[in-house]
């Protein structure tokens, strides 16, 4: 039996039988998984400390017939203050849900990885000032959804300074003079939304934006993911900030 290792964060959980669970994993190399840990509900279980949701762990992994088998696994970021609150909690399950709902399986993003891990360290470290925005608007461009934030999509023109509309159908700015019903953006939104795209996560929690603003940029990346989306994220409901 072929078996192989990866890290990976845990993105739900679903009890199998008496003691077994189905996991949704997000892996490093492999993108969603989902797999089986055998008794891990069990009360001596070796592996159940190491498989909790939004850890983020290295896994030993055999391949089965229908669904691979965790055969050993390590914690290497167990994230404790996010389930120790109540905002972050639901904010790591809302995460959680874009990443179950939006990938393919067996389908490498490295990026998306990499974007859903540090995001997760930050809210543990209870930084969450436009975290969400942040991490909405980079998923949506790690999987293929950039949006056009220097020319109307219409005529390509270069963006003009308070003339700018955000088409969520189709995927960026659209001038004055082309726009069809779309939201009005801000310039100071137009700016936030790059800096979100061109700079490191650490970045955002240094940029200055008073509460109407911080609104205007949250509402554009909810309603972007949304309309990808095209269905209501269930765990978006117990988000304070949505």
């Amino acid at each position: 039996m072929a078996s192989y290792k990866t890290q990976g964060i845990i993105l739900k959980r679903t009890n199998l039988g008496e003691a077994d669970r189905i996991l949704t994993i997000y892996t490093k190399n492999k993108g969603k998984i989902k797999v089986v840990a055998k008794g891990v509900r069990k009360t001596l279980s070796k592996l159940a400390g190491h498989l909790e949701l939004f850890c983020l762990t290295k896994l030993e992994i055999a391949e089965g017939r229908n669904l691979d088998i965790i055969t050993g696994a390590d914690t290497l970021k167990c994230f404790i203050k996010i389930r120790s609150n109540l905002e972050a909690t639901n904010t790591a399950y809302y995460l959680a849900e874009i990443v179950q709902n939006l990938m393919a399986e067996n389908q490498s993003h490295p990026e998306i990885f990499k974007l859903l891990d540090e995001v997760l360290e930050h809210l543990d470290n209870g930084q969450s000032k436009l975290l969400l925005a942040y991490f909405e608007i980079n998923f949506l461009s790690y999987a293929g959804f950039r949006p056009e934030l220097y020319h109307c999509l219409s005529c390509d023109k270069d963006a003009i300074s308070k003339e700018n509309y955000f088409s969520f159908h189709e995927g960026g700015l659209v001038c004055g003079e082309c726009h069809k019903g779309d939201i009005k953006i801000s310039d100071e939104a137009i700016k936030v939304l790059r800096l979100f795209l061109n700079r490191r996560i650490s970045a955002i929690q240094k940029i200055k934006t008073h509460p109407k603003l911080a609104k205007e940029i949250e509402n554009i990346t909810s309603s972007y993911i949304n309309n990808i989306y095209q269905k209501e994220f269930k765990s978006k409901r117990f988000l304070k900030t949505r």
